[in-house]
């Protein structure tokens, strides 16, 4: 490994510390307050998404070794109606649309 990139690392894993350094909001005396994520039952959002991997003999960790990482998720307005829509990709299957209403 080169010497620019073990700096590039150490930026990387210094950056990811201060970051979850920061996922919560300190009261004084430095005890957390209320959590800044709360988990959302499907049955109240409407989301029902589930990432399923099922390994192939042509699709296995040793032919795509970024399976494991996941999909990703996008916040935006798909319908122009001032609503943020989730859109949520798949490593391997159908992706999915959530329009907010």
């Amino acid at each position: 490994m080169s010497t620019q990139s073990i700096m590039r690392l150490e930026v990387f894993v210094c950056a990811a510390l201060f970051m979850l350094a920061g996922c919560g909001a300190e009261k004084e005396g430095g005890a957390l307050s209320e959590p800044l994520f709360v988990l959302v039952i499907e049955s109240e959002s409407g989301i029902s998404f589930t990432n399923e991997i099922q390994e192939t003999e042509e699709v296995n960790i040793h032919t795509f070794e970024y399976i494991y990482n996941g999909g990703g998720v996008a916040v935006g307005d798909v319908n122009n109606d001032s609503l943020p829509d989730l859109f949520f990709t798949a490593t391997v299957g159908p992706n999915a649309l959530y329009l907010n209403k």
